[in-house]
């Protein structure tokens, strides 16, 4: 198998993206390279895009993060976009900046990034700001529903990292925990029927991923007191352990963030208790559990329920993605495995997409060129973490 042939397959193969957070069109319309920036991961981690226009400050930000793993693929994947030779520099900030503005004069330009050039035939959406919703595109956007506001409904006044309280939400007052998990399946079956595929859960960015069991009464002790610490951990724990049932009686997946987020308690291991006590709920666990890879691949090892969804992880750190998909192919079904972009325009999506196929195309063609795979089962794995296995559990390619 030559590699540059195997590499075409693959780009000319279509996707469907597990994972994205996709911005509403009018978030794009007057994108610059600046925007388009603040709207990355390089913006993410300490090392915010710079506000002014001086070169000093240009270059020195540049020379901070040019090495970053989030840095390198937007900076590919806008020299190809945009037909742009030279790296960005200070010098070649206009240049890029001209290219972004004037593209996105067309107001559709962002979703042929995401048709066209990456050739997404649908894309899981998670609009957390307002959960729930296909940004008005329901052709290509499928949405998953952010449940962290269930976990935060024990009153009035709690709120999940994106300020959402889901009794508030819904203009309800309720302080009886039975009465409280019926209106939550009610809104889950809305939902579902509202064209919501899967369940999104990122409460690793507010408390620990150790769910432990709990009972009725121990949670019903958040609702009607002024909460403690424990009082809250076993309302949500209770609550989770109610969600993943409501979710396998609806037949919707649970994807899950693990990994970074707060950090402590995020690695994937912290939910072996709560899968292995609902085996009729599928679990996506998302982004590789990094730094932790290895607790996916464990997982996914013993327990056919798990599903492993490495959106971000070749954004994160291609040389991660390329050690997790080597495990990942020694020890789970090709069917269990999936991949999105996680980003937020179509410019960092198509980056996180040369970032996939890169990782993609290595560890496939190493396996073959080892003896691991033949040329047929490459492709079929291939296909599989492409497409056909997205397509068959979220159903997304029949809506």
């Amino acid at each position: 198998m030559e590699r540059n042939e195997f590499i075409d397959y693959l780009k000319n193969q279509p996707i469907m993206n597990s994972h994205s957070h996709h911005l509403p069109d009018n978030h794009h319309s007057k994108l610059t390279l600046r925007g388009v920036l603040h709207n990355s991961y390089v913006n993410w981690c300490g090392t915010p895009v710079p506000s002014g226009d001086s070169e000093e400050e240009i270059a020195t930000w540049l020379n901070a993060v040019r090495t970053r793993s989030y840095f390198v693929w937007l900076e590919k994947a806008l020299m190809d976009l945009y037909c742009i030779d030279e790296h960005i520099s200070a010098e070649s900030w206009d240049v890029y900046d001209t290219a972004i503005r004037q593209a996105h004069q067309d107001r559709d330009w962002h979703l042929g990034l995401l048709k066209e050039k990456c050739g997404y035939k649908a894309v899981l959406l998670d609009t957390y700001w307002s959960p729930g919703q296909d940004n008005g595109h329901p052709d290509l956007f499928k949405p998953a529903y952010r449940i962290n506001s269930f976990f935060y409904g024990y009153n009035q006044t709690a709120r999940d990292h994106n300020g959402n309280n889901i009794q508030v939400m819904h203009n309800q007052r309720i302080t009886d925990i039975d009465e409280y998990t019926d209106f939550i399946y009610r809104v889950l079956k809305e939902r579902k029927q509202a064209g919501c595929v899967a369940l999104k859960c990122a409460l690793a960015y507010d408390r620990s991923l150790a769910f432990g069991e709990a009972t009725k009464e121990e949670a019903q002790r958040a609702m009607v007191n002024e909460p403690d610490m424990m009082d809250i951990k076993k309302f949500q724990d209770y609550v989770f352990d109610c969600v993943c049932k409501m979710a396998a009686q609806l037949n919707m997946p649970i994807q899950i963030h693990t990994g970074l987020g707060l950090m402590v308690g995020s690695n994937a291991m912290q939910l072996q208790p709560l899968i292995a006590r609902n085996t009729d709920t599928t679990f996506l666990l998302m982004h590789g559990s990094y730094p932790w890879i290895g607790d996916i691949a464990g997982l996914t090892h013993n327990y056919p329920n798990v599903w492993a969804d490495i959106c971000w992880l070749p954004l994160i750190s291609s040389a991660a993605a390329y050690s997790l998909l080597h495990e990942l192919i020694d020890v789970c079904d090709a069917n269990r495995v999936v991949w999105g972009c996680d980003t937020w325009t179509g410019e960092e999506s198509y980056g996180a997409r040369l970032a996939f196929l890169d990782v993609l195309s290595r560890v496939l063609y190493e396996r073959v060129e080892a003896g691991l795979l033949n040329e047929h089962d490459a492709r079929h794995y291939a296909k599989a973490i492409m497409h056909d296995n997205a397509e068959r559990l979220l159903g997304m390619g029949h809506q």
